[in-house]
């Protein structure tokens, strides 16, 4: 299959995947009602997200360079969010390429190794995700039942991503403990290709493998997991202030804790490949707030539209601000990202 065609195929199950979880999320809905909520609204409140999304990903940025010393030591921490926020903001327009985009600014900004960079993305992810269903399973110690009734997939999902997250984390730690062996092996496979091709696919691998250097470095478990809660702090904060700009605090007594809950779930709805989570964000913080937790399901979606549209411009807007200062071109940048995906398949390819 050409690269264009799964472009537009990506592109084109994104969109699908936006209108149809916009669809469950405003369907029923009386826009009256609404649009009432929307206008009575205290937006000083919402607007409080903002700092607490930019806040977030500094953290975030803070702890890639753990992730990256053993790449790159003093890697320049504006380039470090630059990269990570114009990743973002391609996420936003294309889900999971900004993932790519991301390593391949850091790369061209810091001089280093795109494959290594993107290993490193590829450790987070699998922090991220490993952070997700350990709060998912303290959450569901507490709504289990409810849970099971609004989302009766979730449990299975999250024992299936567990599962692969885990799996990933297995083999890529294995390969890098026995990184000689490996590679010993991997070079029986590998003689028959032209020594060019050969080549550049265990300078790849290798500068891939790179990227997992950190698990050799059990010092800094720490100082990453404690990161880790940190940014799932603000993510929390970022929902809880809002509350307070719809009156949901006063009318339905929600705290921080049910903040903790919201954010948890409805990040099931930005791991959907919607872009940016448009549409699977609104549906799940909808019914999570309406049918968890009792508020009035035009409030709800108010709530889940106007913090969804916050968070999506700020980063669009902030991924703009580096993408023009650090004089990067779209195409280019997407040229290089699809380059760098190729790559990655060649490695998953030769690996099975």
């Amino acid at each position: 299959m050409s690269t264009r065609l799964k472009s537009v195929l990506r592109i084109g199950l994104g969109l699908f995947l936006a209108l149809f979880f916009l669809y469950l999320a405003f369907s029923g809905v009386d826009f009256k009602k609404m649009y009432s909520s929307l206008k009575e609204a205290n937006y000083f409140w919402a607007l409080l997200l903002i700092p607490c999304l930019l806040i977030s990903h500094l953290i975030r940025a803070w702890r890639w360079k753990y992730l990256l010393e053993p790449i790159k030591k003093d890697i320049s921490f504006r380039n470090l969010f630059s990269s990570l926020m114009v990743g973002y903001m391609v996420n936003n327009l294309l889900p999971r390429v900004g993932e790519v985009v991301r390593p391949y600014n850091l790369g061209r900004l810091e001089k280093t190794s795109m494959s290594a960079v993107l290993g490193t993305v590829f450790v987070e992810r699998i922090i991220d995700v490993l952070l997700f269903l350990f709060l998912l399973a303290v959450i569901f110690n507490f709504y289990q039942s409810s849970l099971a009734r609004i989302f009766p997939w979730i449990e299975n999902a999250g024992i299936i991503l567990g599962i692969v997250t885990v799996g990933f984390l297995g083999i890529f730690g294995l390969l890098l403990v026995m990184r000689d062996p490996v590679f010993r092996w991997l070079r029986k496979w590998t003689r028959h290709l032209p020594p060019a091709i050969a080549g550049k696919f265990e300078r790849l691998l290798h500068s891939f493998l790179d990227g997992f250097l950190i698990m050799g470095k059990p010092r800094r478990y720490g100082i990453i997991i404690l990161l880790s809660f940190v940014i799932w702090f603000w993510y929390a904060l970022m929902v809880y202030f809002p509350f307070y700009a719809f009156g949901m605090v006063e009318r339905y007594s929600l705290n921080f804790a049910t903040a903790g809950v919201v954010v948890v779930i409805s990040s099931i709805g930005v791991i959907i490949p919607a872009p940016g989570g448009t549409g699977s964000y609104h549906w799940i913080a909808k019914e999570t707030l309406a049918r968890l937790f009792g508020v009035n399901v035009e409030i709800a979606l108010s709530y889940a539209t106007v913090t969804h549209l916050l968070g999506y411009v700020s980063v669009i807007l902030v991924g703009l601000f580096y993408f023009l200062r650090d004089n990067l071109k779209f195409s280019e940048a997407i040229r290089d990202a699809s380059q760098g995906q190729r790559e990655v398949e060649l490695m998953s390819e030769k690996k099975m």
